[in-house]
Order: C-alpha cells, then sequence, then structure tokens
C-alpha cells in the first residue's frame, strides 16, 4: 500500500454502497491515515480516519 492509492474497507467488494478513500500518510506503526472521500459512508460505518492495513484492500494503486 503506497500514499495516493484508492481504498475501501476489506469484505465489501459485493456492496453497492461503500466507504472510499484515498491514503494519505504511512505511520511507522502498521498504521495508515485515510482521507475519505464519502464520508456519509464512512460515519455509517463507523471508520476512522486512521487504519490498520489488515482491514483495509486496495481498490486502484497510484504507483504501477
Amino acid at each position: 500500500m503506497n500514499i495516493g492509492d484508492l481504498v475501501t474497507l476489506k469484505g465489501m467488494s459485493k456492496t453497492k454502497e461503500k466507504p472510499i478513500g484515498i491514503i494519505m500518510k504511512k505511520w511507522a506503526t502498521d498504521h495508515i491515515e485515510i482521507f475519505w472521500l464519502n464520508e456519509n459512508l464512512a460515519k455509517r460505518y463507523a471508520v476512522h480516519k486512521i487504519q490498520t492495513q489488515k482491514k483495509i484492500e486496495i481498490i486502484n494503486s497510484a504507483h504501477q
């Protein structure tokens, strides 16, 4: 996972409405900071700004 990648919550591939975000910062620990593009859906699923990498899956990679 790199900065600029589009991400969503793991296991929500078949859900039509899912929170989508952009990785903004990688912390020294296992955590990443995400800017959620659709904040209403992020609030519905109680998603925080800082998540662990094991809860996130990449939709589209910025660095190919």
